[in-house]
C-alpha cells in the first residue's frame, strides 16, 4: 500500500511541476496581493484632489482657522488646496467647478464665533461618490471639533468671570469620559497597538483567496484527468487500490501546496513590508501553513463529490463553487464580526471550512494562538474525513472515460 502511495503521489506532483500554465497563473494570483497593497498604499499618494477653500472672513479668528486647514490638507498625501479670497456674502459662494470640495469661511463666521449665544457656520460642499470628497470631509470635521472644543472653552470662561465662579471648562464640557481597554475575546488585556494589527489581519484573511483560486483549480480535476486522458484505465487495471489512489494523490497535491505556500510567504512579506507593518516573519509561516491547509482541503472535497459525480466540467465547476464560497467568506470577514452573529448563522458559516482559516489567521496575527489552534482543528479534521470518504467511494470503473 505504501509503495502504491508514494508512485501515485509521485505522479501527482510530476503533473503539477509540468504544468506550467498553472504555475505561473499561481505566481501571478500570489503577486495581486502586494500589488494591491501598493495601489491601496501608492495610488492614493498620486491622487491630486483639489480642495478649495473661499474665505470671505477677514478676522483674526477666520485666518485662524483658514490657517489649521490648510496645513491640515497640505499634510494629507493626495490632496491640493487652493485658497481664494472675496468680499463676495455667502449667498455669491458655492462649489468651485473642478474641485472634490469646496469649504467656505462667511463673513460673519469670526463675529459669531467672539459672541456668546451666536453659531458660527461653515458651508461645505463635496462631489457625489468621491471617495476624496468623504476624506476631506473627514478632515474638515476633525479640524472643526478641536477648533470648537477652543470656542466652547472660551465661553464657559467667559461666562464663569461674568457670573464670578470658578470653573474648569473640561468638565462641564466633557462631563462623561470613556476609558477604553482592548482585551482579547476571552478578557485578556492586550497593548492597544493590537487594535490596528486586528485590522490588517481582516486583510491578510482576505488574501488567502489570491492563492488558493489558482491552485484549487490546479489540483481540482484530480480524479476527472485521468477518467479523459485514459490514463484512468491504466490504474483500474493495477493493483492500487482506492485508498492508496486517494491518500496519494493527497500527497501528492503537497506540491501544489507547497508551492502556493512558498509564494504565499513571499506576497504576505511583500505586502508587509509595503504597508510597514511590524508583524514578524511567524505571521507569514502560519499564513502560508492555513493556504496550504485550505489547498488540501479544497481537493478533498473535491475528490470526494467527484466520487460521486463525475465529469471534467462537473468538477471545475465545483472548484469554481467552492473558491466562490471562499471569496464570500473572505470578502465577509473584512466587514463582519462572525462571533457576534445568531447562532444559527454562525454556524452555517463554521461549516464552511474557510471560515475557519479566516478566524484563525485573525487569531494568530493578534496573538490569540489558542483561538488560532482552536479553528485550525476543524480544518484538519474536514482534510482527513473528506479523504477517508474519497477513498472508501472509490471504485475502479470511476476512472474508465465514458464514450
Amino acid at each position: 500500500m505504501r509503495y502504491g502511495t508514494l508512485i501515485i503521489a509521485w505522479k501527482e506532483a510530476l503533473e503539477i511541476i509540468r504544468d506550467r500554465r498553472s504555475l505561473l497563473l499561481m505566481l501571478f494570483s500570489a503577486m495581486l496581493f502586494p500589488l494591491l497593497g501598493v495601489m491601496i498604499a501608492g495610488l492614493k499618494t498620486q491622487q491630486e484632489a483639489l480642495v478649495v477653500v473661499i474665505m470671505c472672513d477677514e478676522t483674526v479668528e477666520g485666518k485662524e482657522l483658514l490657517s489649521r486647514i490648510e496645513a491640515a490638507f497640505r499634510a494629507t498625501p493626495g490632496f491640493r488646496i487652493e485658497i481664494i479670497y472675496t468680499n463676495e456674502s455667502i449667498k455669491g459662494c458655492t462649489a468651485y467647478p473642478g474641485a472634490v470640495a469646496t469649504i467656505v469661511i462667511p463673513g460673519d463666521f469670526g463675529e459669531n464665533v467672539t459672541s456668546l449665544d451666536r453659531i458660527a457656520l461653515i458651508y461645505f460642499y463635496k462631489v457625489v461618490d468621491s471617495p476624496a470628497a468623504e476624506e476631506a470631509g473627514n478632515i474638515l470635521n476633525s479640524i472643526l471639533y478641536m477648533y470648537s472644543l477652543e470656542v466652547s472653552r472660551f465661553r464657559v470662561e467667559t461666562l464663569a468671570v461674568r457670573a464670578g465662579v470658578s470653573v474648569e471648562p473640561d468638565y462641564i464640557l466633557s462631563p462623561i469620559r470613556i476609558v477604553t481597554n482592548t482585551v482579547t475575546r476571552g478578557g485578556v488585556a492586550v497593548p492597544p497597538q493590537v487594535e490596528a494589527r486586528a485590522e490588517l489581519a481582516r486583510f491578510l484573511a482576505f488574501s488567502v483567496f489570491f492563492i488558493l483560486n489558482p491552485s484549487a483549480i490546479a489540483v481540482a480535476d484530480s480524479i476527472t484527468r485521468e477518467r479523459e486522458q485514459g490514463t484512468g484505465e491504466v490504474l483500474a487495471i493495477t493493483p492500487i487500490g482506492g485508498r492508496e489512489l486517494v491518500l496519494g494523490k493527497a500527497l501528492g497535491s503537497l506540491t501544489a501546496a507547497l508551492i502556493a505556500g512558498g509564494l504565499d510567504v513571499a506576497a504576505v512579506t511583500a505586502y508587509v513590508y509595503l504597508v510597514a507593518a511590524n508583524l514578524g516573519p511567524g505571521v507569514a509561516f502560519f499564513h502560508a501553513a492555513q493556504t496550504m491547509l485550505a489547498v488540501m482541503v479544497t481537493l478533498a472535497i473535491v475528490m470526494l463529490v467527484t466520487m460521486i459525480v463525475p465529469g471534467q466540467r462537473a468538477a471545475t465547476l465545483l472548484a469554481s463553487i467552492i473558491t466562490g464560497l471562499a471569496v464570500m467568506v473572505f470578502f465577509s470577514i473584512l466587514f463582519i464580526d462572525i462571533e457576534a452573529m445568531p447562532t444559527l448563522i454562525k454556524t452555517l458559516l463554521y461549516i464552511i471550512p474557510y471560515t475557519h482559516t479566516a478566524v484563525s489567521i485573525k487569531a494568530f496575527v493578534i496573538g490569540d494562538i489558542a483561538r488560532a489552534v482552536q479553528h485550525t482543528i476543524p480544518l484538519v479534521a474536514t482534510l482527513v474525513l473528506a479523504t477517508y470518504a474519497a477513498s472508501r467511494l472509490y471504485s475502479p470503473e470511476k476512472l474508465v472515460k465514458r464514450l
